[in-house]
């Protein structure tokens, strides 16, 4: 007798082996495929057509000098100094990427590629006691949203920030708070303090959905324990073992730039606010990450999804009883708070959105699965033959995998994969040529004292300022760039770049990136002041790049 017991205990660990190795060969096989179309798609309109953009630069900038200098610190002062960066996570991917692929820049959006693996890791934690049909189905339909493209097409922390936080409230909300142990609590914390960590200058959003969504779902489980006041001691305990070592985790990784990141909140969404804004009525900026053009680009035609499975969720849970309806209605709540953060924010683009992307992929995998959960339970209740309970779950899941799996290959691995920064043939040369010719002319320029080359810039684009500043970073020379991109007025950017003793100048073309349209003003400015002299000049047929020096 024990050794059946025995015998069947070891045939539960094979399977439970063999359905893990399963499911992880088939994230990774997933994540493969993603990570190989995005990369094509990128080398030919995207970002890897061109030298380094912004905002990828700045993070490449910040790893080529964290790896110059890390050759004379000690291992404390390495991460100490990794920590005072912009986004260590962002920085510490770059390091990576570009240590396994030296002389290039695809090895940083490669290592992206893992953010969704794990991501996929994470949605088969999440819902591991539903069948593997069901959790395969899962996997295949996440990829095909184009949230999960754009994480390996851009070098920065915003979409992987949006997904780990949609995790990390996915995880909060799933079940109750109420029963878990303490060190399940203490674990939970610490993930999210991983997961607002990722993107430190939106801690204060990250931690007021994850602190809102805890609390929603811990009042709500002391409602259904009998009340709150029965529950208070058991819930502040519950609260204590999550919030203390979140508030710990997240101070020892945000903690040493601190000052540095709440100056840059302050400076962009409050000095800088009436650059950033797009001056849409409030109605418009609600819509904008729903059916807007940023909740259409990110999520497709799965938010019309996302909320279908919403609403049946919803309605299931209504047949089934109390506890089910509240675990529906805890999830919907985070959902619109994780909508709420960005939609109210007067500064609005395509990433301040992630947040709610990634929560909004996790909830349609919640409640697809807890509608078939559901929907099973139902069919129990009426009273249909064991056949049928049986076999009609077991068809809708190969229905379900058939229509996703022909989605995934329509959509992904034939299909075009869209770029969260697209490029036209156009402004891919004029980028190319524009940048490689003026750091040639930088690079063999002496400045007239013994201190590094003042350049000043008008415009991101052609040429990206951070960029030379990379290139330089790199060769271990010596730049010091100022971009005159903020000012209000020509005057004031044409003091202000006159102050350098380079001059980098673009003509007026109709962009949507930050600063006023002046370039043809400045360029008339700079050609007329005779203690200037013209370096260099480059006309394509969407902007004209001019390169003076002062005192010649």
């Amino acid at each position: 007798m024990t050794g059946q017991v025995v015998g069947t205990e070891n045939k539960a660990d094979q399977n439970n082996w063999l359905r893990i190795s399963g499911l992880v060969i088939l994230a990774a096989c997933i994540t493969a495929i993603v990570a190989s179309r995005s990369i094509e798609a990128s080398t030919l309109q995207g970002r890897l057509s061109v030298p380094p953009l912004y905002d990828d630069v700045s993070y490449f900038l910040d790893a080529v000098r964290w790896m110059n200098a890390a050759t004379d610190r000690s291992i404390f002062a390495s991460v100490w100094a990794l920590l005072h960066d912009h986004a260590p996570f962002s920085t510490l991917v770059a390091v990576i990427g570009l240590a396994l692929f030296p002389g290039s820049f695809i090895g940083p959006y490669l290592v992206h590629a893992v953010i969704v693996f794990v991501f996929l890791l994470g949605i088969v934690w999440l819902v591991w006691h539903r069948p593997v049909l069901e959790i395969a189905v899962c996997l295949i339909a996440v990829p095909c949203v184009p949230v999960l493209w754009h994480t390996v097409t851009e070098a920065r922390p915003d979409l992987p920030s949006g997904l780990a936080i949609g995790l990390a409230a996915g995880a909060i909300v799933h079940r109750g708070v109420l029963d878990r142990s303490a060190r399940a609590l203490a674990g939970l914390g610490v993930a999210c303090a991983l997961a607002v960590s990722v993107k430190p200058t939106a801690f204060f959003a990250a931690l007021a959905l994850l602190g809102c969504a805890f609390a929603i779902r811990l009042f709500v489980d002391c409602i259904a324990a009998g009340g709150l006041r029965p529950s208070i001691r058991k819930a502040f305990s519950a609260l204590l073992w999550f919030v203390l070592p979140l508030i710990a985790t997240t101070a020892l990784l945000i903690g040493p730039a601190l000052f540095e990141t709440v100056t840059y909140i302050l400076h962009v969404f409050i000095g800088q606010r009436d650059l950033w804004t797009t001056g849409e009525s409030f109605s418009a900026g609600l819509l904008r990450f729903s059916i807007g053009g940023e909740g259409q680009f990110g999520l497709h035609y799965w938010f019309a999804i996302g909320v279908a499975l919403m609403l049946l969720r919803l309605v299931l849970a209504a047949l089934h009883g109390r506890a089910a309806l509240r675990d529906a209605i805890v999830l919907l709540a985070a959902v619109l708070i994780a909508y709420a953060i960005p939609s109210v924010a007067a500064i609005k683009t395509y990433y301040f959105g992630a947040m709610f992307y990634g929560l909004f992929i996790v909830a349609m995998v919640l409640n697809g699965c807890a509608s078939l959960e559901l929907s099973e339970a139902l069919l129990a209740r009426v009273g249909l033959g064991n056949d049928i309970r049986r076999y009609l779950p077991i068809a809708v899941r190969v229905l379900a995998l058939a229509f996703i799996v022909q989605l995934f290959v329509r959509h992904v691995v034939i299909g075009p994969i869209s770029m969260a920064t697209p490029l036209s043939a156009q402004q891919q040369e004029s980028i190319r040529l524009a940048t490689g010719r003026l750091w040639s002319l930088l690079r063999d320029i002496k400045p007239e004292k013994p201190s590094p080359l003042i350049v000043g810039f008008s415009s991101p684009y052609p040429v990206t300022s951070a960029t030379i500043q990379l290139y330089a970073a790199q060769a271990k020379t010596s730049l010091v760039i100022r971009n005159e991109l903020y000012h209000r007025s020509a005057q004031e950017t044409g003091d202000a770049l006159l102050k350098s003793e380079i001059l980098v100048l673009s003509s007026s073309i109709p962009h949507t990136l930050v600063g006023p349209r002046v370039g043809d003003e400045l360029i008339a400015r700079m050609d007329a002041d005779k203690g200037l002299c013209v370096l260099d000049t480059q006309t394509f047929p969407d902007v004209t790049l001019r390169v003076y020096r002062r005192g010649c």
